[in-house]
């Protein structure tokens, strides 16, 4: 009988309880970490990751007999491993699961290489499921892809308790004196809506993008482009509370910033439509829907900010995370398919 694996791109330690959930089904399970998931602040570091994209699941191709599952924590180790499948004409010996699939359409010349080279990962008979966090999601995907339903698993995304490591951090220096709201991400976010929306909030909003770029910016707003990894944590952790404004409602983005926040029972915003407020969150119990209205949405802002009710959904938050969201939760989803 052969082995199990899962592919990761950070330290084996931060999978811990998904790793936990398999084994405590007697499901044995070897961990292949390479990390490939550090600062996007060049050119040459994106392309240096997208490079590891391609290696390390190579490496794994190279002894791929030797595995009954093949797990991809990191979607593109998965996806990427199917590809030297199909692009070697290999006979399949194992099942491969990606988790968290995403697939955010791009323009010209890229977007048509790209989109042939997704198929190539995902329709070529290689893959056997993909994890994505939202019914809405599953259904668009099969359907852009001509796949079934069925290939399509949906469950909540699922990280640790980060509470007792991240909740009393030390103040940033750079951080506005006073309150502030944050919005921190690279992936599928509108940062543009949500500068409109703030000229209006009497309120410090600080932005962490190493990938969005603007200067026209009001006084109470800074963007900040040099935070990754560790880094980003004492300013999740003193911000009193958070906002995801969601570019492309119907792509999977934003779960990782979520749920970090409501373990620290930040009151969060969340753009409603979107996969996370269809997911995750209840409006005024555990986040606080926003749209793409201008004023509206800086009603909403003055209204909430600071306010006992929004400290309230942050416990109620916290509260709902330690429920349905942790990591241990998704690994008994995901274990699930492998028998």
């Amino acid at each position: 009988m052969g082995k199990n694996l899962i592919m990761t791109d950070c330290v084996e330690e931060e999978l811990a309880e998904f790793i936990k959930a398999f084994r405590d089904k007697g499901i044995d399970v070897d961990c292949y970490s390479y990390i490939s998931n550090g600062g996007r602040t060049s050119k040459f570091s994106n392309l240096g990751r997208y490079l590891k994209y391609f290696i390390a699941p190579f490496q794994v191709f190279m002894h791929r007999k030797e595995y009954d599952y093949l797990i991809g924590w990191q979607q593109f180790y998965a996806l990427i491993y199917c590809y030297y499948c199909s692009l070697f004409h290999v006979k399949k010996v194992n099942k491969v699961i990606a988790v968290n699939f995403t697939y955010k359409k791009k323009s010209g010349i890229v977007g048509k290489i790209y989109r042939r080279f997704m198929e190539r990962c995902i329709c070529t008979g290689y893959i056997d499921y993909m994890h994505v966090p939202s019914p809405n999601y599953a259904k668009i995907a099969a359907e852009d892809f001509n796949l079934p339903i069925e290939k399509f698993v949906v469950a909540p995304f699922g990280i640790d308790d980060l509470a007792g490591k991240y909740g009393n951090l030390e103040k940033p220096e750079r951080a506005p004196k006073g309150d502030y709201t944050l919005s921190i991400g690279r992936s599928n976010r509108d940062y543009d809506f949500l500068i409109d929306a703030w000229k209006n909030v009497d309120s410090n909003l600080v932005i962490i993008s190493d990938e969005y770029k603007r200067t026209d910016l009001p006084e109470n707003v800074m963007l900040i482009n040099d935070v990754s990894g560790e880094e980003q944590y004492p300013w999740i952790s003193n911000c009193a509370s958070l906002v995801i404004p969601i570019d492309d409602v119907t792509i999977c983005s934003g779960d990782t910033v979520l749920l970090t926040s409501m373990s620290l029972s930040k009151p969060i915003f969340v753009t409603n439509p979107s996969t996370l407020a269809e997911m995750y969150v209840e409006d005024g119990v555990n986040a606080i829907y926003i749209n793409k209205d201008v004023k509206e949405t800086s009603d909403i802002f003055n209204k909430y900010i600071c306010s006992d009710e929004a400290t309230k959904i942050g416990i109620e938050a916290r509260s709902s995370f330690l429920s349905k969201f942790s990591r241990y939760a998704l690994g008994n989803s995901m274990s699930s398919l492998v028998s």
